[in-house]
């Protein structure tokens, strides 16, 4: 067992990789009541072209398998669900689906051993019945019309699907429902196996536990059980052109207030100097002081009371481009797009944001270590976005340079905006 030391706090992560594949992420907290589970697979919606290495035939399943897929894991050969079992020892018990994991979480207070055992056994015992499947089929149904019916649901995935050309960013998590009309048992089974193999799986472990013990049941577990030799996969994503969809579009929906969103496709290669990590810190400066609670457009469009809450902010980082999104709320759609919009082409950093965004950055991650779920969530991007623990957060954000961070505005193309907006 590996121990991983975050520089500049007193903090440590367990690790360690099975033989069978699996990797395990450990981060005891004593003064946590609780401890939090998750076992995670690098399978999410983006995830619908792919061969293995070595054979050129390219598989392909239909949008929304990974969300159907995750449903279907809870369904148990006895006619029983996970949830009943859970629900028995007394915790809680979930699962998403994003664009490029699948995670089942588990949290509670007593009963380590048994449900650690139970959320291993549940995910590594897939069963898909036909009439299962079918039945899935009209409750995801449902929960399309929902996500369709939600104005924020409208919003996010609207503009997605406005912004891409060919990524599969612009289609829905869980599908439309011309596609999950085309899964099949059989589509989920090739899912499964390619997929859920513990070579393309991790857990992380955070809360009041002790590392060796949680080792051993793991072990003791995956000992017992047999898996096919692993293939590796070629993950097939078409490029995406820097064009947009549709550069604007506004519907109408129940609301109170009109609902707007803007959005910025930025090609990354202008931006290929910068690792995922400096790259994040550098993006989230220049969205916190233009755009966050404390800044000055904010505190403007409140004051005038162009809007009613603060702005929420958004950045990822893609495979072909870099996505910034600005959101709000308004009666005064045309005035409050301008003002953001104008912002975006002259944004400058000053030397007082920069302290300002360091000193909130240092003691936001310090005191982050309190809360489990947010060291889960921190540890899983990690291993999604860089295939590790990163470690040196601390001396990241104090090494914040202000060139730099106006380096970064002066390389970053905002031509390609998109603006959604439900009224």
């Amino acid at each position: 067992m590996k121990k991983i030391r975050y520089e500049g706090v007193d903090e440590v992560v367990y690790f360690e990789k099975l033989t069978n594949g699996l990797e395990i992420y450990m981060y005891p907290n004593n003064k946590a009541k609780n401890f939090y589970l998750t076992f995670n697979t690098k399978f999410g919606s983006l995830d619908t072209e792919f061969k293995f290495e070595k054979n050129s035939k390219v598989e392909k399943l239909p949008h929304g398998t990974a969300h159907f897929l995750e449903h279907q894991m809870f369904r148990c050969s006895d006619g029983s669900t996970a949830f009943e079992g859970f629900a028995s020892l007394g915790s809680s018990i979930n699962a998403y689906t994003s664009y490029d994991v699948t995670c089942y979480e588990v949290i509670s207070s007593d009963k380590l051993k048994e449900n650690l055992e139970l959320l291993l056994n549940f995910v590594q015992d897939p069963y898909f019945k036909a009439a299962n499947v079918n039945n899935e089929k009209k409750i995801i149904k449902e929960e399309i019309n929902m996500y369709k019916d939600t104005p924020s649901s409208k919003l996010n995935f609207g503009l997605e699907y406005n912004l891409n050309i060919n990524d599969n960013h612009k289609y829905l998590i869980s599908g439309e429902v011309g596609d999950i009309k085309k899964i099949t048992p059989e589509v989920l089974t090739l899912a499964y196996d390619t997929f859920y193999h513990p070579e393309n799986m991790f857990m992380i472990i955070t809360g009041k536990f002790k590392p060796l013990e949680i080792l051993g049941i793991i072990k003791e577990n995956q000992s017992k059980k047999e898996f096919k030799p692993y293939k590796n996969i070629i993950k097939i994503h078409k490029k995406e052109p820097m064009k947009l969809s549709k550069s604007y579009e506004a519907v109408k929906m129940n609301v109170n207030t009109p609902k707007i969103k803007i959005a910025y496709k930025i090609p990354k290669k202008d931006l290929k100097n910068y690792n995922y990590n400096i790259l994040s810190i550098y993006l989230d400066l220049i969205l916190e002081s233009k755009f966050g609670c404390t800044s000055d457009l904010t505190e403007s469009l409140l004051e005038e009371n162009l809007i009613t809450d603060n702005l929420t902010t958004s950045r990822d980082i893609r495979d072909d481009y870099v996505l910034i999104s600005i959101e709000t709320e308004s009666e005064y759609k045309e005035q409050v797009i301008d003002l953001i919009t104008n912002t975006i082409h002259n944004m400058k950093i000053s030397k007082e944001e920069l302290e300002r965004f360091k000193r909130v950055s240092i003691s936001n991650y310090i005191l982050h270590f309190d809360d489990i779920i947010s060291v889960q969530e921190g540890i899983q991007e990690d291993v999604l976005k860089n295939g590790k623990v990163t470690t040196n957060m601390h001396e990241l954000y104090k090494s914040l340079s202000l060139g730099e961070a106006n380096k970064i505005i002066s390389l970053m193309d905002f031509s390609n905006e998109c603006i959604y907006i439900i009224e």
